[in-house]
């Protein structure tokens, strides 16, 4: 499937899960305000490394060599060994859960009010490394009309359980709303991978390729680094403003990170569906080169656009999205969505390190520029109150985009081979 095809079939998925955020996020900020907003938030940063880790956070690989091998037989043999991983590391993470479910809590909430809703991820959390693993299986295959029904109808469901379980139970409703979804979407993962046949299921009478493990850890390495820091610099900059402004703050600045990811997740959902596989895939500098041209001609327009509409328009986002008490929120939009505009010029070039398996400059990329960004919003908090972190967030993004074109200069305007 091409670009241009691509990014309509994400367009089409994107407009469905903004319309599913926009109904749930209503219904968030109706029902659990925004010191709930910002407890959720926490719960998802904790959830979503402990998910990742279901998966032997070998996603993004299974993807590269699927798209990479060209016959069936190895293609296989990749799905196999994911699955073996997937079930095995579900398993012991959901173990380590339950055990820890009280101190995940107090992590998360600071008390163990809702420390039922880790248990009930910890008895559901082998779904969200299978589903991870489907997806990337899809992706792989390039079966991008499947992947994105699948995305789709999770999205409604969603929202449907959400209305139902967060109107009902509250906070913990909220919280736990996720992890029935993700029951769901496995019915419905399972569903499309036996009608397309993709996936064989023979862990039973497999044996191990070393070579595939090695090959699926070095991604693993990868998404482990990214997955424990990302959440978690968010969630230190949320505890942060949490415990040194107000509760409300933190909600606003988890309103505003929910809103970039809500317009930006056009343009983020092609790259994951399209730009991992296609450059992958890609064996010279001049292929390389031409499809990182592509991406900065179709996807940075729109990324300047949809920030620009979304800043015009920040009143009604509020009061469509949110309610009255979330108004004060709109001072934070102007750089978060120039910091939103870099980020997307960052990660046009980002996916290349990941395509390549350029493992340790990905690895010291992710530490260095995490670190940057928590220091920068700490310091610039104390300066200029909560909406430092915003003005943190476009700096790094800068530096960040700078430090790309520099790795990767000889392959845009020369034609050398890139160096891994």
């Amino acid at each position: 499937m091409n670009f241009i095809k691509t990014s309509f079939w994400s367009g089409i998925s994107t407009t469905v899960r903004i319309l599913a955020g926009i109904i749930t996020t209503k219904i968030m900020a109706i029902y659990i305000g925004p010191t709930g907003v910002a407890l959720l938030g926490n719960f998802t940063n904790i959830t979503t490394i402990l998910s990742t880790f279901a998966n032997g956070a070998i996603g993004s690989g299974i993807t590269k060599y699927i798209s990479e091998f060209d016959s069936e037989e190895d293609k296989q043999n990749v799905v196999s060994h994911a699955f073996m991983i997937s079930i095995t590391c579900s398993f012991l993470i959901g173990i380590a859960v339950l055990i820890f479910h009280n101190a995940l809590a107090k992590l998360a909430f600071g008390d163990t009010k809702y420390s039922t809703a880790f248990i009930i991820f910890g008895f559901t959390v082998i779904f969200f490394g299978l589903n991870t693993t489907i997806s990337a299986v899809l992706n792989g295959y390039r079966q991008i009309k499947y992947l994105i029904m699948t995305g789709m109808t999770g999205s409604i469901l969603s929202v449907i359980l959400a209305f139902i379980i967060t109107i009902k139970f509250g906070v913990f409703g909220a919280l736990i709303n996720s992890a029935i979804a993700q029951i769901c979407i496995f019915m419905i993962n399972l569903h499309f991978s036996k009608r397309l046949n993709v996936i064989e299921f023979k862990m039973g009478k497999m044996s191990i390729d070393t070579t595939i493990l090695c090959k699926l850890f070095k991604y693993a390495g990868m998404s482990i680094v990214s997955v424990l820091l990302v959440p978690t610099g968010t969630l230190m900059i949320r505890k942060y403003v949490f415990n040194h402004f107000t509760p409300n703050e933190a909600g606003y600045i988890q309103g505003v990170w929910s809103i970039s990811n809500a317009y930006l997740m056009v343009v983020t959902t092609a790259l994951s569906i399209y730009y991992l596989p296609t450059l992958s895939s890609i064996k010279d500098d001049m292929g390389l080169k031409n499809e990182i041209f592509k991406g900065y001609k179709f996807l940075l327009p729109m990324a300047i656009l949809g920030g620009t509409a979304v800043y015009i328009c920040r009143d009604l986002i509020i009061h469509v999205l949110y309610t009255p008490e979330f108004l004060p929120m709109k001072k934070y939009f102007l750089f978060q969505i120039i910091g939103d505009t870099l980020k997307i010029s960052s990660w046009i070039l980002g996916y290349l390190m990941v395509a390549k398996a350029m493992t340790i400059w990905f690895i010291a990329t992710e530490v260095i520029f995490t670190g940057i960004y928590i220091s920068f919003a700490f310091v610039f908090m104390n300066y200029y109150g909560s909406i430092g972190v915003t003005y943190a967030y476009s700096l790094n993004y800068f530096i960040f985009l700078i430090y790309l074109i520099v790795i990767f200069r000889k392959l845009l305007f020369k034609n050398s081979t890139i160096s891994t």
